[in-house]
């Protein structure tokens, strides 16, 4: 297994293994000089496989899963709390992430059946075929194998200030990926754990998730990703850590990438147009016509997001058709 890596004094990431196309996940163990005991940022999924990975990890550095005093969570995706009320009942820690992840991660059945309910009816309108729905539908309920319900005991608020391995790091609310996404930035160092907002090697798929719990309107994730994309750019970073793969430097460097991607991607949907009136499910099924349906779904949600900021632009307008959305390509304007 790989050997802890330090990323600052008493700061180290651990490299764990999930059983996700996206591959294995970073965690972060800080440790409290002051106060002692240990902060574990993220932590990984439920699986035999990464609960031994970290319990290494931390025998690595001297300590074991009992010294965790506090779990940050930084969003609601199974691979990176998987593990946490498992580590919380063993050793009493606190768990803290932004309050929109709260009513997941102590998700109650009708929680869980209302965010099923709207996966459906979103790849419903959609124009998704019902066996695919079925299919999709299988598979998100088989996320929960990853995961168990945990209470929530603090929440961090963007601007709030953190202390870890005896910094003072500044909470960032970055919605995108998931609504509830917070990274941590330390300002002295210019150390920046940017988890799933920001990785080297793979482009961040802002995903669709329902509104919050008593509303009725949810987030445009897209448009609101690159946001805040644009938002960490204009930060001074030296190093970013992020939730997956290497590390990497030139933050502006990589968000430009970023947001040249979305834009290629916003201008190839538009080309797929031609004249006619297309569902979500047909556009996503030009795009990428062989998938299965876990990486079907992500490309549903893509191309949603995409739709959503050519819509913002009004180049492309939506109307209903009986119980399906259609999208149409908006004339140029004089």
């Amino acid at each position: 297994m790989p050997e802890p890596v330090a990323v600052l004094p008493d700061l180290y990431q651990l490299i764990l293994p999930t059983p996700f196309p996206v591959g294995p996940v970073n965690v972060y163990v800080a440790r409290d000089p002051e106060r002692g005991g240990l902060t574990l940022v993220d932590c990984g999924p439920r699986t035999s496989e990464a609960r031994a990975a970290l319990d290494a990890g931390l025998a690595a550095l001297g300590h074991s899963v009992h010294d965790i005093r506090r779990i940050v969570v930084t969003h609601a995706h199974a691979d990176h709390y998987g593990l946490a009320a498992n580590i919380a009942a063993e050793s009493g820690a606190q768990v803290l992430t932004h309050p929109v992840n709260r009513p997941t991660l102590q998700a109650s059945t009708d929680e869980s059946e209302r965010r099923i309910a709207f996966y459906a009816d979103l790849l419903r309108v959609s124009g998704v075929p019902d066996k695919l729905i079925s299919a999709i539908d299988n598979m998100r309920r088989g996320m929960g194998n990853y995961a168990d319900t945990v209470h929530v005991t603090g929440d961090l608020n963007d601007g709030d200030l953190l202390t870890l391995a005896g910094r003072a790091w500044q909470v960032l609310h970055t919605p995108g990926h998931s609504t509830g996404l917070a990274c941590l930035y330390e300002p002295h160092g210019r150390v920046l754990l940017s988890n799933d907002h920001l990785l080297r090697d793979i482009s961040s798929n802002p995903l669709v998730e329902p509104p919050p719990p008593g509303t009725s309107q949810r987030h445009k994730s897209l448009v609101e990703y690159i946001g805040q994309m644009q938002r960490v750019a204009a930060m001074d970073v030296s190093a970013a850590w992020p939730g997956h793969g290497e590390p990497f430097h030139d933050v502006r460097a990589l968000v430009r990438q970023r947001v040249m991607f979305h834009a290629q991607r916003a201008e190839r949907i538009l080309g797929l147009f031609d004249g006619n009136s297309l569902t979500t499910y047909q556009i996503a099924r030009r795009l990428f016509p062989q998938l299965d349906p876990l990486n079907f779904f992500l490309a549903i949600s893509e191309v949603l997001g995409h739709l959503e900021l050519l819509e913002s632009e009004g180049r492309v307008s939506a109307t209903q058709r009986d119980d399906v959305v259609v999208w149409q390509r908006r004339a140029a304007q004089a």
